[in-house]
C-alpha cells in the first residue's frame, strides 16, 4: 500500500512545477521517458463509485481500461485497473487484457464480460487524457508524476468536456507506507498546497453533473 498525496497547481506554469521538481534537495530526476495516458472509467448507471468519492467515503474504489499512447481508442495493451483507496491509503490490482481493438461500448463490456473481468452493472462512463512526466527521488523512496493537458469526454464520442478550459496541472508524491515519516522532509520542499483531485470526479461532473 502507498500513500498518494496530490496537488492540483493553477498558479506556476508548467516549466516552474517542472523546475521546483528538480531543484528539490531530495535530487529528483526523470524516473521514465514522458508519455500520454488515456483512461476509460467504468461505474454503474447511477455514478455509484462517484457519489463514494464525493460523499468522502472512506473505503472506495473505482474501476478503469488505461492505455498508453495517442489512439483514441483501447490498444490491444490495455491494462484493466481496480483502484482501492482506505482513507488515504492507496493500492490497485490489475490485469492485462490483451485483447481485440474495442471502438465502442458494447465492445468493450463484452470483451470484458466475455474475460470474466467485468460485473455486469458497470458500463464505460469517462474518458480521459493527459500527459504524465515522471520523477524519483535520488534514493528511490519517492515518486512524483505531473499530469498536464487534460481532457474529458464522453467514451468512444467526441464530446469533450469544455474543449477550451485550462484545467490544473495535478502533481502527485507517491510512497510506500513504511516512508510516512520521512514524507515530511520531501513535502516541506514543494511549493504547493496540498489538494483533493480526482481526474474521474472532475470529469463526471463536467459531463454529466
Amino acid at each position: 500500500m502507498r500513500y498518494e498525496i496530490k496537488y492540483a497547481v493553477d498558479i506556476l506554469d508548467e516549466a516552474a512545477i517542472h523546475a521546483s521538481i528538480i531543484m528539490h534537495p531530495a535530487s529528483f530526476s526523470k524516473a521514465y521517458e514522458d508519455r500520454q495516458i488515456n483512461n476509460i472509467y467504468l461505474d454503474t448507471p447511477q455514478f455509484h463509485c462517484f457519489h463514494q468519492n464525493v460523499e468522502g467515503h472512506t473505503r472506495r474504489q473505482k474501476m478503469r481500461l488505461r492505455w498508453y499512447g495517442t489512439s483514441l481508442f483501447p490498444t490491444k495493451k490495455s491494462v484493466l485497473e481496480v483502484k482501492q483507496k482506505n482513507a488515504e491509503l492507496g493500492w490497485k490490482d490489475s490485469t492485462d487484457v490483451n485483447g481485440v481493438s474495442m471502438i465502442d461500448n458494447d465492445s468493450m463490456v463484452s470483451l470484458l464480460k466475455e474475460r470474466e473481468l467485468l460485473k455486469s452493472s458497470l458500463i464505460p462512463v469517462l474518458h480521459n487524457s493527459y500527459h504524465r512526466s515522471y520523477y524519483i527521488s535520488q534514493d528511490g523512496y519517492f515518486r512524483i508524476t505531473i499530469d498536464s493537458h487534460q481532457s474529458f469526454k464522453v467514451p468512444f464520442t467526441n464530446m469533450d468536456a469544455l474543449p477550451m478550459m485550462k484545467y490544473p496541472i495535478i502533481v502527485e508524491l507517491k510512497y510506500n507506507a513504511d516512508k510516512a515519516e520521512l514524507a515530511k522532509d520531501i513535502t516541506n520542499y514543494l511549493p504547493f498546497r496540498q489538494t483533493k483531485n480526482s481526474k474521474y470526479t472532475t470529469g463526471v461532473e463536467l459531463l454529466y453533473f
